[in-house]
């Protein structure tokens, strides 16, 4: 539970505009998430990585 509230909480401050030492593609989907699908950070989802060329 303590991991998923410090993912929860590196989210929100990615979202407020913080940087990350996450990957560009994991910040780039947390964005989505957000803005795109209006999902909230603490609503945990399965997650699906889809790799183009």
């Amino acid at each position: 539970m303590a991991g998923e509230r410090e993912r929860i909480r590196e989210i929100e401050q990615v979202l407020s505009g913080a940087r990350s030492a996450r990957d560009d593609i994991v910040v780039q989907s947390w964005m989505r998430r957000i803005d795109t699908h209006r999902l909230g950070t603490a609503r945990p989802i399965e997650i699906y990585i889809v790799l183009t060329d």
